[in-house]
């Protein structure tokens, strides 16, 4: 059964440049290869101590996907690579143990 995991996704780089909207259409278009779609489920701040001990706050993006237990190694390196092109000392990725399901619609007769 696929659960959902939510990933934080910087909107600026450290510096405070915004992120490309190409940047983040690709990092979006590689979540929906994963899991066969994705939710952004809107914009939030928040805060992190930087390696140096210096307050990092940013925006960013909230984004469900759905991940099978077997794929989460899969999930992790995509976030490492996403970790990489956002230039982050570390990515927010959380494994919920909220079960996804996808229901048809109902066949009427």
């Amino acid at each position: 059964m696929a659960k959902k995991a939510i990933l934080l996704i910087p909107l600026a780089y450290n510096d405070g440049t915004q992120v490309p909207q190409e940047v983040l259409k690709a990092i979006y278009e590689a979540l929906f290869a994963f899991g066969g779609g994705h939710t952004n489920a809107g914009t939030v701040r928040g805060a992190y101590r930087m390696k140096d001990g210096s307050k990092q706050t940013d925006v960013l993006e909230q984004v469900w996907v759905t991940c099978e237990e077997g794929a989460k190694p899969a999930l992790r390196e995509l976030v490492a690579r996403f970790c990489s092109i956002l230039g982050q000392e570390t990515m927010y990725l959380e494994f919920t143990g909220s079960e996804i399901e996808f229901i048809p619609p109902r066949e009427e007769s």
